[in-house]
């Protein structure tokens, strides 16, 4: 079985400039797990997962404390009220995965789970040779596979 068998064709994606808060709309509303990054080509340039958007925890350098951070900052508990007009103002950029590997359509879909296994994300686009994004492939795709083969 190929990836293009698999895949989702034509998903939908964001641009590098928007913003957080645009990108986190549209997750919300589409329920999406991630966008990919496309410039006006369509030329694959990142991945936005909803990790992304989220405060995570982080050792405090020289130290076993563990703190939240966010975009690169640290973050206390009280910073919600800030972190809309962070959005407002932060581009896509900034914050998404640029990581990724290289799925083509007529790849099999054994290594494209392999990449999505070893690379950490949730959701892996898949490109044409002209690195134009053509499809994408999600962790409960492959379940949905093993669960239709049994």
């Amino acid at each position: 079985m190929k990836v293009a068998d698999l895949m989702t064709a034509n998903p939908e994606t964001i641009g590098p400039e928007a913003t957080l808060e645009e990108a986190a709309r549209k997750i919300l509303e589409k329920r999406y797990g991630s966008l990919p990054v496309v410039d006006q080509e369509g030329h694959l340039l990142g991945l936005l997962q909803v990790e992304e958007l989220l405060p995570h925890p982080e050792n405090v350098p020289f130290s076993d404390v563990e703190a939240l951070q966010l975009f690169g900052e640290w973050v206390d508990a009280d910073f919600l009220e800030g972190i809309y007009q962070r959005y407002q103002r932060t581009p896509v950029r900034a914050v998404m995965r640029t990581d990724l590997p290289q799925i083509h359509p007529g790849d099999p879909v054994g290594k494209a789970l392999e990449a999505l296994l070893k690379s950490g994300i949730r959701h892996l686009p898949v490109v044409d040779e002209g690195n134009r994004l053509v499809g994408i492939l999600t962790r409960s795709d492959f379940l949905k596979l093993i669960l239709r083969r049994q």
